[in-house]
C-alpha cells in the first residue's frame, strides 16, 4: 500500500500500464481504418463495376450510356488541356507543355479508373494547377532552382502529405464541406472557364493584341506599312469569325444539352442529341470552318499544337528526371538556346538542384496539398451528389490517398499533377444518368435523376483516348480556336446548373411578384434580405478567390483562401444568421460515410442506397429486382 491509497501500488500501476496500452492500441487501430472502410466498401463491388450497367445486369442501353459519356468526357478533358498546355508552354518557357499535360491527364485518369474508390469522378490536369504550376516556375527562377527537379520534389512531399491525411482520417472534415463552399468553388470554376474564353475572343478585337505583324515579310515587298495594315485588317477578321464560332458552339451546345426539354422528334432522338451535345455541336461549326469563304477568313486560327511527336517531352529530356541534391538542369541547353546572346555566356553552368531548395519545396508543396484537399474532395462529392441518386457507397479516403500517390508519380516524371476536374466530374455523372423533365411550377422544369449507369469503363475509355491524343495531334489542330473558346463557354454555364448561388443571383434581378415562386430554398422564418445578404457574401468571396488567382506569385495562396471558407461557415455565418435561416439556405446533408454504407451481397440485389422512391412507384426502372412483386419486398431485399 503507498500514501494510503486503498490499493496496492503495483496494482494501481498495473491498470494504468493496462489502459495506456489499450489506449494505444485503440489510437493505432484507427490509424488507416477509413482507408481500410472504404475498401471492404468497395471490393466486393470492383466485379459489378466492370461488368454490369445497373448494379446486376448489363443493358443495351447502359452500354450506349457508357459510349456518349466516354466521348463527351473526352471531349469535355481534351480541349481545356490544349488550352492548359499552351499556357504552360508559354509560362514555362518550353519547358512543360501540351505532352506533359496529356501525358498527366491520360495516365492519372487510367489509374483512377482502374484503382479509384469512385470511378465516376473525371482526373485531369485544372486551370488552377496551371495557374500554381506557373507560380512555381518564377520561384524556381528566384531561388536559383532547376525548375523541373523542384517541381518533381514538389509533388513528392505534395503526394506523401495526400497519404498520409488519407491514413489519419483527415478527409473527414470533408463532410464540413456544406452547399456553401461548393457552390462558391462551382462558381469561381465556371467564371474561370467563361473569363479565358471571352479574353482570348475579345482580347484581339477590343485591344489589337497579337495582330502586329512580326514575321518575315514576303519576297518583293516594297511598302511595309501598307502590308502591315492589310495583315491587321486579315487578323481582325479572324478574331471576328472566330467570335461568331464560338456563338454558334456555344449556342449549339446549350440547345443540344436541354434536348430532352424538347417537343421535337421522339424521345430516344432527344435522349441522343442530348448525350453526344458537345461532339455533335463541335463537329458541325468545325465542318462549318472549311467552307471556303470561312476557311479564308479565319486563316492560321485554328488549335496551336505541336508536332506529332509521340511520347516524347516538350524538349529533349528522358521523363523520369533526377531529383537527387547536385542534379544538374535537365533544361541548361533549352534555357540556353532561348536566351538572348548577351545573357547567354551567364547561361552556361547549368543550375543544380541543393537540398536546402528541395527543403524549400515543402512550402508550395503545402500550398498544393491544401489546393487538392479542397478542389477534388468537392468535385468527388460534386459527382456524387445525393441528386443523381447513386447505390455504391463513397471512397474519399481510400481516393485521396490513390490521388497521393499519382500525385508522387508526376514528381517522378516532372509533369503536372492532376485531380478531380469541375465541372466535368459532376458533368460526367450527369451523362450516365437517366432522367426525365418535370414541371417545377412557374413556366419551369427541372431535371430528375433516376439511376446512373455507375461503371469505371466511360472512365477507363476517355483517358486513354486522351492518353493515345499524343499521337494524333495533326488531327486535333484542325478545329478553330473559336469552336475550343465556344466549348469553353458552354462548360462554363453548364457549370452553373444545380448551382443555387447562380439562381439566387439572378433573383436579385427578377421582379419582386415573381420571387416568391422561385425561392424554393427559403423556410417560413426566412426573410428576402437574409437571402440576398448571404448571396452577396458568398459573390464577395468568388470575387476575392478569382482576383488572387490571377496575381502573380500572390497566386500560390489562393488554396488558403478556398480552405478558409469551411471554418468561415462553421463559425462566422452562425453569428449572422439563426440556425433556422442556415437550415433555408444551406441544407445539412448526411454525411456521405455514414449515409452510404454498403451492406451485405444479396442475390436478390446488389448492394444500394435505400430507395429514393415513394411507396408503390419505383420511378425510371433503373433498378431490378429480380422477381420482387412489391416494392416493399424490394425494400427488404435491399
Amino acid at each position: 500500500r503507498f500514501c494510503g491509497a486503498s490499493k496496492p501500488v503495483w496494482r494501481v500501476l498495473g491498470m494504468e500500464a493496462e489502459g495506456e496500452k489499450k489506449g494505444r492500441r485503440r489510437r493505432c487501430s484507427a490509424v488507416g481504418k477509413d482507408v481500410a472502410a472504404d475498401l471492404n466498401g468497395r471490393i466486393p463491388l470492383y466485379k459489378s463495376d466492370w461488368l454490369t450497367t445497373d448494379g446486376r445486369h448489363c443493358r443495351r442501353s447502359g452500354v450506349f450510356k457508357i459510349a456518349s459519356a466516354s466521348l463527351f468526357s473526352y471531349i469535355s478533358s481534351i480541349l481545356p488541356a490544349i488550352v492548359i498546355g499552351n499556357i504552360l508552354d508559354d509560362q514555362t518557357d518550353g519547358q512543360l507543355g501540351l505532352p506533359e499535360v496529356l501525358i498527366s491527364t491520360g495516365g492519372m485518369g487510367v489509374v483512377w479508373a482502374l484503382v479509384g474508390g469512385q470511378p465516376l469522378c473525371i482526373i485531369g490536369v485544372t486551370m488552377p494547377v496551371a495557374i500554381f504550376t506557373s507560380v512555381c516556375y518564377k520561384l524556381a527562377e528566384a531561388l536559383d532552382a532547376p525548375f523541373l527537379p523542384w517541381l518533381g520534389w514538389v509533388c513528392i512531399f505534395s503526394g506523401l502529405m495526400h497519404i498520409a491525411l488519407a491514413i489519419f482520417g483527415a478527409v473527414h472534415f470533408v463532410n464540413k464541406t456544406t452547399a456553401f463552399s461548393c457552390e462558391i468553388f462551382g462558381f469561381f470554376i465556371s467564371v474561370t472557364y467563361i473569363w479565358d474564353a471571352l479574353v482570348a475572343l475579345l482580347d484581339p478585337i477590343i485591344t489589337g493584341k497579337d495582330l502586329d505583324f512580326d514575321g518575315t515579310y514576303p519576297p518583293g515587298t516594297n511598302d511595309t506599312v501598307a502590308y502591315d495594315e492589310l495583315y491587321k485588317t486579315q487578323q481582325r477578321g479572324a478574331a471576328f469569325t472566330n467570335l461568331a464560332l464560338a456563338g454558334g458552339t456555344y449556342v449549339l451546345c446549350m440547345a443540344f444539352h436541354r434536348a430532352q426539354r424538347w417537343r421535337l422528334f421522339t424521345p430516344g432522338v432527344r435522349v441522343l442529341l442530348a448525350d453526344y451535345a458537345a461532339a455533335l455541336s463541335l463537329g458541325v461549326l468545325t465542318a462549318l470552318s472549311y467552307i471556303p469563304v470561312v476557311d479564308d477568313a479565319i486563316g492560321d486560327k485554328r488549335l496551336d499544337v505541336p508536332d506529332d511527336n509521340g511520347l516524347n517531352p516538350s524538349f529533349d529530356r528522358s521523363w523520369p528526371v533526377d531529383l537527387s541534391a547536385g542534379a544538374e538542369d535537365p533544361a541548361a541547353e533549352l534555357i540556353v538556346e532561348s536566351a538572348s546572346n548577351a545573357t547567354a555566356a551567364a547561361l552556361e553552368e547549368p543550375l543544380v538542384l541543393e537540398a536546402w531548395q528541395i527543403a524549400a519545396s515543402i512550402l508550395p508543396a503545402l500550398m498544393l496539398t491544401a489546393l487538392f484537399f479542397f478542389d477534388h474532395n468537392v468535385s468527388s462529392k460534386l459527382a456524387q451528389d445525393p441528386k443523381f441518386k447513386l447505390r455504391k457507397p463513397t471512397a474519399y479516403h481510400w481516393d485521396f490517398s490513390v490521388l497521393g500517390l499519382e500525385v508522387l508519380l508526376c514528381g517522378l516524371f516532372a509533369v503536372p499533377p492532376g485531380n478531380g476536374l469541375i465541372p466535368q466530374a459532376p458533368l460526367h455523372t450527369r451523362a450516365l444518368a437517366n432522367c426525365k423533365i418535370e414541371a417545377a411550377g412557374n413556366g419551369q422544369t427541372r431535371e430528375v435523376f433516376s439511376d446512373v449507369v455507375e461503371t469505371r469503363w466511360s472512365n477507363l475509355i476517355q483517358s486513354t483516348a486522351v492518353l493515345c491524343s499524343v499521337f494524333a495531334l495533326p488531327a486535333i489542330a484542325v478545329i478553330p480556336q473559336g469552336c475550343l473558346d465556344g466549348v469553353f463557354l458552354f462548360l462554363g454555364m453548364a457549370g452553373f446548373d444545380g448551382n443555387e448561388l447562380w439562381e439566387r443571383m439572378w433573383l436579385m434581378i427578377t421582379q419582386p411578384s415573381l420571387r416568391a415562386r422561385e425561392l424554393r430554398f427559403m423556410g417560413a422564418d426566412t426573410r428576402y434580405s437574409r437571402v440576398q445578404l448571404y448571396t452577396a457574401i458568398q459573390l464577395a468571396f468568388v470575387v476575392l478567390v478569382f482576383v488572387l488567382a490571377k496575381l502573380p506569385y500572390i497566386a500560390v495562396a489562393f488554396p488558403l483562401l478556398i480552405a478558409v471558407l469551411i471554418p468561415c461557415r462553421i463559425y462566422w455565418l452562425p453569428r449572422l444568421f439563426t440556425p433556422a435561416e442556415l437550415d433555408a439556405l444551406d441544407p445539412p446533408e448526411p454525411p456521405p460515410d455514414s449515409a452510404r454504407e454498403p451492406e451485405p451481397m444479396s442475390p436478390r440485389a446488389e448492394p444500394a442506397r435505400p430507395s429514393p422512391w415513394p411507396d408503390g412507384a419505383a420511378e425510371g426502372g433503373g433498378l431490378h429486382l429480380g422477381g420482387s412483386s412489391t416494392l416493399s419486398e424490394a425494400h427488404q431485399a435491399l
